[in-house]
């Protein structure tokens, strides 16, 4: 099987967040950074540095994670993030950079983001939900529902924990064809499940783990069937519109509610340059990674898939809980597995790293991160008009066609450029070419993610880094450490191998 596929990138900055909360505890915050701090109500800063949204938490965690989340942004890829932590003390919200790549608009705390995988999590609630009304069994197997799949006999069960073994059509050639040459192409599921049709199975159906997008467009193809509705509608109906979530949508096309960043990303293109990806059509993902949301609705939506509350009774919601199987491993290629914990490890819909229960999303120009630890009641969101991994873009990119207009240079990776992003199109693509430059499989930004987590909860310096910690500015104790960690990490390999989609898979 190929190692290049459709990824959903993960880098630095959501985890530096995830830090600052873990360590809250250990800091220990000068006066002088609590009082230089922005504060709620303060314009929109014009030049894209932090603006504080809201501000709930001590002066000293207010500094530090307004400290954190300024360092880890000036080493990332992306023109701007919104992002929260809430917690039963109160939120934390703020700001940072841009809505566009030419810095003419500061981003704001109310924009809609499309949050890719993200929308796995609706989908097996959604699944969950049918299942405790006796709609149907998570022992049924696929085949009953969507004939011919390789595995047919795997259950809905293996597929909502990625364990069923059928491929990711995203690994499939021509899907990646296509979309490299047409990113407004409109994809049916069944057109989707159609590309692995005839490929033979990874393994056995509950053996091992697999993160694959045709696990969860198989599942909404089921959703359809038992519902007798369009999925769209099934998530207003059992999600969206029971929480409140107005600023959540399942889209059938292209559009995008206003107000959105534009996003960009280097995937497939002939330069390593960013285009921007605002308007590509996302049904590619569907099910798997098409929803669009904001963060005031994340933030109740992240609690939400954690307790329960308000989507599942409790029994079943602890069935879900109680998905994460560390004695299944992770397949990482042909007779080569890596183990699961409570480290690391995927459930029913939901990924599990150290108490922290939840889901990343990426697609191409959006990065996405939604995040509760149930043991302290802390709810992580994090939003980035970037999937560019950090660094990526080249340090001698060429300028834009003549014609572009100019934007003024940067100090940030991706940014060595004198033009602006160009818009998607089908110039910009080489999809026919054997040698392009093809997408990563989704599946690294939760394995790095769990192996960050953890080497950042011991203090220690990430794999690959010469340097030991270091605490800037007069930070002392364990946050600073988890801090320093996070922000110097991007771009290392994980620990689950180039089979589950790992970044060594990748050709620049």
């Amino acid at each position: 099987m190929p190692t290049k596929a459709l990824h959903f990138r993960w880098f630095a900055l959501p985890l530096a967040a995830v830090a600052a909360v873990a360590g809250l505890g250990g800091c220990s915050s000068s006066a002088d950074e609590a009082s230089a701090s922005p504060t709620p109500g303060d314009p929109v800063a014009s030049d894209g540095s932090l603006t504080l949204v809201e501000d709930g938490l001590d002066a000293g965690s207010t500094a530090s994670l307004n400290a954190a989340a300024t360092e880890s942004f000036a080493g990332v890829s992306a023109p701007g993030a919104v992002m929260a932590i809430r917690t039963p003390e109160g939120t934390w919200a703020a700001t940072i950079g841009f809505l566009d790549w030419d810095e003419t608009t500061p981003i704001t705390a109310d924009v809609h983001q499309r949050v890719g995988s993200v929308t796995k999590t609706f989908t097996v609630t959604a699944l969950l939900q049918l299942a405790e009304r006796g709609d149907l069994s998570l022992d049924d197997p696929i085949d009953r529902y969507v004939p011919g799949m390789p595995n047919g006999d795997a259950t809905l069960y293996d597929l909502a924990a990625m364990r069923s073994g059928i491929p990711s059509y995203t690994f499939d050639e021509e899907f990646q064809q296509t979309v490299f040459a047409d990113p407004n192409h409109a994809w049916a599921p069944q057109e989707l499940v159609d590309l692995v049709k005839g490929d033979a199975p990874m393994f056995a159906p509950g053996t091992r783990t697999f993160y694959s997008n045709t696990n969860t467009v198989l599942l909404g193809m089921v959703i359809e069937q038992v519902a007798g509705r369009p999925i769209q509608d099934v998530m207003q109906e059992q999600i969206i519109g029971p929480l409140g979530l107005s600023g959540t949508v399942f889209p059938t096309d292209a559009s995008f509610p206003e107000p959105h960043a534009n996003g960009y990303t280097t995937q497939g293109t002939d330069d390593g340059l960013p285009v921007d990806a605002t308007d590509w059509n996302p049904s590619w993902g569907w099910t798997a990674g098409a929803m669009i949301s904001d963060l005031d609705d994340l933030l109740v939506w992240g609690e939400a898939l954690v307790t329960g509350e308000g989507l599942l009774s409790p029994e079943w919601q602890q069935t879900r809980l109680d998905s994460f199987d560390f004695s299944i491993p992770v397949y990482v290629g042909e007779g080569q597995d890596a183990p699961q914990s409570e480290a690391r490890a995927y459930g029913l819909g939901l990924g599990l790293a150290l108490g922290w229960y939840g889901h990343t999303g990426e697609l191409p120009g959006y990065n996405t991160v939604v995040q509760h630890h149930p043991e302290t009641g802390t709810t992580l969101i994090v939003m980035v008009n970037s999937d560019i991994k950090s660094g990526e873009c080249p340090a001698d990119a060429r300028p834009r066609p003549a014609g572009a207009p100019p934007v003024r240079a940067k100090t940030r990776p991706c940014t060595s450029r004198t033009r602006s992003p160009r818009r998607s199109g089908r110039r910009s693509w080489r999809g026919e070419r054997a040698n392009a430059p093809r997408i990563v499989h989704e599946s690294t930004e939760f394995e790095n993610h769990l192996e960050l987590a953890r080497r950042a909860a011991s203090g220690r310096a990430p794999r690959g880094s010469e340097a030991g910690p270091r605490c800037p500015r007069g930070r002392s104790g364990r946050l600073c450490r988890m801090i320093y960690a996070v922000s110097v990490w991007p771009g290392s390999d994980s620990e689950w191998g180039d089979g589950h989609g790992g970044a060594r898979g990748r050709e620049h």
